[in-house]
């Protein structure tokens, strides 16, 4: 007896369905009946991004909360020279649980989403949410030199993965729930609902639509909401805002230059310190346990530098007694080698953090150096230092909006519009010079992963294979004859058969002019098996990327290919259809 339950996918199909027709008349002229299909599928993902944003919040404010537990834990005794291997045996714990126990790779987490973005989502697996979340939970809560943002929007962007695979949404669909997933992450994370909107739109998404902004909105703040009520309304940096004046208002183009600079020799230093780890020696867990040791060594004597460093940064804006130019300089040089030598060696976390802590610095000693020229009107060394986060954030991530909205949300510092945008875009404009991609995008571009939105072969990845299969055709068996064939063609609607095995495996297409020539010859009809006319062509995996079924229609010469999902036979690719599909994805993106 069937299951009176109905299917995941047919629950879906009908809450996909339902919104279109409640909204909508049959009497409707078509533009109105677009414009209402378009609310209906908008309200959807609206539902699902308060979903993912719920849940995002609470993982972001979890793994935060996880990670000032454990440094409160190991910050809380008395440990001596013990503390050196704590960045060592929680770094490589670390990797060692990923690559054993959960079979994933210990990656930063912003590139692998922008991945999942532009080349596909199968790219963003469900076991990157506890991979990346016990990852950056042993690496940063023993003191290595990164932080959680980068983990946290892989979780993120993983959790919307999951649920479009759960209700059985199209690509597009999915692609568009890792955005949501981002901006709860982040708007969680940091208590910033404007900062995880811009970052996922900025650095992302790149696209401005009604169904990449409204539900990301939806997203952004239940994530922050729930922040607040589990974590209370904090304001990550507290300073009191000080009047720029126009000479202050240039300096920060200057401080721009100046992080411009400093964060293209970070972005480059990333790669070479992966480079010195990976001729160490093959065993990942030994390159983290060794990069740990360096960062622990380099913490027992400076431990400012270990972990986040936002409580060092704190005490750069409010600290009663500034430390020397000396001591901020040291810190900067410090924070850059040990975060790169955290995240070369594999430790998992991102560079949100270290950024913004490293920007601090940037500016801070950038404002005392101020101080002692003979300038009047000069703002406090205290307010270039938020200025500095905004640049190195700008630099680093080729994200100047991201940069700013982060700060200004940060400090709740909305009066520094004027010197962030200056130091933001001065940043910008030296970082791209030297760089063409960000800290996400640079080695992407090099392996050529990076697909640019707009582009054809992005576009291209945009479809979806299963939504543009023809299946109102007959099949035929290998073994049919050709006598049987002949009733077959009497009622066919089209020019070409699939040929399956009798493990419905397609192994071949036959074509109407394969056959017409042994069609009036009836003496062969008992003889010739559809096996024997059949072309053997290329078959094209379902999760296979487009432009790489392009490339088989280009190589085979012909319309139509067959379409197989773990070698079982699912319908027929028509070259027309796949472009005729493209059009339209071309004039949705471009609306």
């Amino acid at each position: 007896m069937p299951s009176s339950k109905p299917s995941e996918k047919a629950w879906t199909q009908r809450l996909t369905d339902f919104l279109p027709r409640a909204l909508g008349s049959e009497g409707d002229d078509p533009l109105q009946h677009l414009q209402r299909v378009s609310a209906g599928e908008t309200a959807i993902m609206m539902l699902s991004a308060l979903g993912i944003g719920l849940v995002c919040g609470l993982l972001a404010i979890g793994l935060n909360a996880s990670v000032h537990a454990v440094r409160g834990a190991l910050g809380g005794a008395e440990w001596g020279p013990w503390v050196i291997l704590f960045p060592a045996a929680g770094m490589g714990l670390a990797v060692y649980l990923i690559r054993s126990l959960m079979k994933d790779f210990a990656g930063h987490g912003v590139s692998d989403v922008i991945q999942g973005m532009t080349a596909g989502t199968k790219s963003l697996r469900r076991r990157m949410i506890a991979s990346r979340f016990v990852g950056s939970l042993l690496t940063v809560g023993s003191g290595g030199s990164t932080g959680l943002e980068g983990p946290i929007v892989c979780v993120g962007g993983a959790w919307g993965t999951l649920i479009g695979r759960w209700l059985d949404m199209n690509e597009r669909r999915k692609r568009l729930l890792i955005g949501y997933g981002v901006a709860g992450a982040v708007a969680g994370i940091f208590n910033a609902p404007l900062t995880g909107l811009i970052f996922t739109l900025e650095i992302i998404v790149g696209e401005y639509t009604a169904l990449t902004i409204l539900p990301t909105i939806i997203a952004a703040v239940s994530a922050t909401e729930v922040s607040r009520l589990l974590a209370g309304n904090k304001i990550t940096f507290h300073h009191e805002i000080a009047n720029f004046s126009p000479t202050s208002l240039v300096a920060c183009i200057a401080l721009g230059v100046l992080t411009g600079l400093l964060s293209v020799v970070f972005v480059r230093s990333l790669p070479w310190w992966e480079s010195v780890f990976a001729r160490l020696t093959e065993r990942l867990w030994i390159r983290a346990a060794t990069g740990g040791l360096l960062v622990g060594l380099l913490g027992y004597w400076f431990p400012e530098i270990l972990a986040e460093g936002y409580v060092t940064t704190q005490a750069f804006l409010t600290a009663e007694v500034r430390p020397t130019l000396l001591f901020v300089l040291g810190f900067v040089l410090l924070k850059l080698v040990a975060c790169g030598v955290t995240l070369g060696s594999g430790g998992v976390g991102g560079v949100f953090a270290p950024s913004l802590v490293i920007g601090s610095g940037v500016g801070l000693a950038f404002g005392m150096g101020l101080q002692l020229l003979p300038l009047e009107g000069i703002a406090e060394e205290t307010a270039f230092a938020l200025t500095g986060m905004t640049g190195m954030v700008t630099g680093v991530m080729h994200g100047p909006l991201t940069g700013i909205f982060l700060v200004m949300e940060a400090t709740r510092g909305y009066s520094l519009i004027l010197p962030l945008m200056l130091t933001a875009s001065s940043a910008m404009v030296v970082s791209s010079y030297f760089e063409s991609g960000s800290v996400y995008t640079r080695e992407l571009i090099a392996r050529g992963h990076l697909m640019r939105r707009g582009t054809d072969r992005y576009l291209l990845h945009t479809l979806n294979i299963r939504d543009i299969l023809d299946r109102d055709f007959d099949i035929l068996r290998d073994t049919m004859l050709l006598g049987e064939f002949v009733e077959v063609f009497k009622h066919a609607h089209r020019n070409y058969f699939p040929v399956v095995n009798k493990e419905q495996q397609c192994v071949g297409v036959v074509f109407l002019d394969d056959v017409r020539s042994y069609l009036f010859d009836s003496q062969l009809y008992p003889l010739v098996t559809m096996g024997t006319i059949m072309r053997n062509l290329p078959n094209i995996d379902l999760q296979e990327p487009t432009d790489e079924a392009l490339e088989k229609f280009e190589t085979s010469q012909v319309w139509s290919l067959p379409v197989v999902e773990n070698g079982r036979f699912l319908g027929m690719l028509s070259k027309s259809t796949l472009f005729d599909h493209y059009r339209r994805e071309l004039q949705i993106q471009e609306t």
